[in-house]
């Protein structure tokens, strides 16, 4: 600190005394235009530079008049505090644990940077590492600084808006589970099976920090999974439907592309269509379908993007002919990636393919498919869904659909398709009972049995 000249105003300065402790007192350097001059050093509402008197007791200090560096009584109070601060040895202890604890600390947006590069490494670059975007935010990652906020920096900026620096969310380990609570509560999604996902996702992204060591006590642990209402919600194409929409593509004739796309158009729906329903692949796995995957006996095998799963699937006799002459478009890779553009990356061409079906559908008329809980608008992935019901409902076991779907378990399956499990049950037992009536006829036809006395019953002799 450098002592600061006398000028103008330095006679108002508070008198020097002795103090048996050190002391900072604020007091203002009146210039000379000043209009409160007279009002003495303790004056504060006027904008003239502000000092600090700072006294060094017990006999072996001095006064001193330091510049506070600003015009502000406020901000010069901060700075007297921060000089007693420095004279108490504990604080100084504190403020030396406080700069070390956040040395250690990770902060928040370096948290989920690392997250999501961990999610692709192991993922890709898929539809799971979008959700996780949208539901934390979107950052740089070299920079690992926010580029378009999530729901959670949307939340927490509003939340550091009103409170002091001590109390803001800067770290991951600030966050408590009142935090999330209260950011849970702020959430509106149209199902509840979507608030219950995107939790999930919450849980992973704390998971992932506690194994890190970010965090010592994992705060979404604290708080319950948010319950989810039973019924159907799976949406599926019947039968009516799935024709009509395998007649709108001859109806299907864009504007504004090339010709040679133009004159391919139809059959590639057609066959991305019919891939879509019989191999039960999600949208952005038939994007990357490649002839490569299906072996001499016209068996699909490939590992799903979302999961890296393998699936299984034997496809039917027409869709393996429709996959042998899949023309192409002007801007297509080639045969070997028939429905991949060469200037586009995987999420453009899926987004490309899921456009064309929203014409598609209206084109057929499907503006809505109902589910147990809510209507839904008609997406391609549903043809995936459909796919697994046609199988479940014509007798295939649901360890085969699980596997052709690429599902790490059954359990997934059965959770998803649970509806169509119970009836393909009900189906079973009821072919057991029919089955029970033999030997009922079995029973009563033998000699060595005796009836049950009140009941039409009989058993045989032991």
């Amino acid at each position: 600190m450098q002592d600061v000249a006398t000028n103008t105003g330095a006679e108002n300065s508070p008198a020097p005394v002795s103090f048996s402790a050190r002391t900072v007192t604020v007091f203002v350097r009146h210039s000379a235009n000043c209009k409160d001059k007279e009002r003495g050093g303790e004056w504060r509402k006027c904008r003239c530079p502000k000092a600090l008197l700072v006294y060094e007791g017990q006999g072996s200090g001095k006064n001193r008049r330091v510049s506070a560096k600003t015009r502000s009584w406020e901000q010069a109070e901060k700075r007297a505090q921060e000089i007693r601060d420095s004279w108490d040895p504990e604080k100084q202890e504190l403020k030396r644990l406080r700069a070390q604890k956040e040395q250690q600390q990770v902060r928040l947006e370096e948290a989920v940077a690392l997250f999501l590069a961990d999610q692709i490494t192991r993922l890709g670059d898929n539809g799971t590492v979008r959700n996780s975007r949208s539901l934390l935010g979107h950052l740089d990652p070299e920079t690992r600084t926010v580029t378009r906020a999530g729901r959670l920096f949307k939340w927490v900026e509003k939340y550091n808006s009103d409170k002091p620096a001590d109390q803001r969310i800067n770290y991951i380990a600030d966050i408590t589970p009142k935090h999330l609570t209260e950011w849970r509560a702020s959430w509106r999604f149209a199902s509840d099976t979507t608030g219950a996902q995107r939790w999930t996702r919450v849980k992973e992204f704390f998971n992932f920090c506690e194994r890190q060591g970010w965090v010592s006590d994992n705060p979404a642990r604290k708080l319950k999974d948010i319950s989810v209402a039973k019924g159907n919600r799976t949406a599926i194409f019947t039968e009516e439907q799935y024709r009509r929409v395998l007649n709108a593509i001859s109806l299907y004739a864009p504007e504004n592309v090339p010709e040679v796309t133009r004159q391919a158009w139809q059959q590639r729906l057609r066959v991305f269509t019919e891939l879509l329903r019989w191999s039960g692949m999600a949208p952005v796995d038939a994007v990357l379908y490649h002839p490569g995957l299906i072996d001499a006996g016209g068996v699909l095998t490939y590992r799903r993007k979302k999961t890296g799963e393998l699936a299984i699937v034997p496809l039917p006799h027409h869709v393996r002919l429709l996959l042998r002459n899949i023309p192409l478009e002007r801007d297509s890779i080639g045969p070997e990636m028939p429905f991949r553009s060469k200037a586009s990356n995987l999420f453009s061409d899926t987004h490309k393919w899921e456009h064309r079906y929203d014409v598609l559908f209206k084109l057929a008329g499907i503006t809505e498919v109902k589910t147990d809980h809510r209507i839904r608008k008609p997406h391609p992935y549903m043809f995936r869904d459909t796919f697994a019901v046609w199988y479940l409902t014509h007798g295939a076991k649901l360890h085969t659909v699980s596997r052709m779907l690429g599902h790490a378990k059954t359990v997934t399956t059965e959770k998803a398709y649970l509806p169509w499990v119970r009836e393909m049950q009900e189906h079973h037992i009821d072919d057991a009972r029919k089955a029970q009536q033999a030997i009922a006829q079995l029973v009563n036809n033998r000699d060595d049995v005796v009836d049950i006395p009140g009941s039409e019953v009989r058993t045989a002799v032991v």
